[in-house]
């Protein structure tokens, strides 16, 4: 299967979920807001949400500075 993650296409397994794409990735979960084909997905679905086909992803992080 593939998604587009940041407008990078990445090849990923069936039934994946955004909890263990993000683990592959090293992303702390706690660092970033993800959308999914326009949509926020809350964090407690993290590890419940499966990424379908052909998904848009977007790693959604904020950072400071002054």
């Amino acid at each position: 299967m593939r998604i587009i993650c940041n407008d990078e296409k990445k090849e990923i397994r069936p039934g994946t979920t955004l909890g263990g794409f993000l683990g592959e990735l090293g992303v702390n979960v706690d660092t970033v807001f993800i959308e999914c084909d326009g949509v926020i997905i809350k964090k407690n679905e993290y590890d419940t949400f499966v990424l379908p086909d052909g998904a848009k992803v977007e790693l959604i992080r904020f950072v400071g500075g002054g």
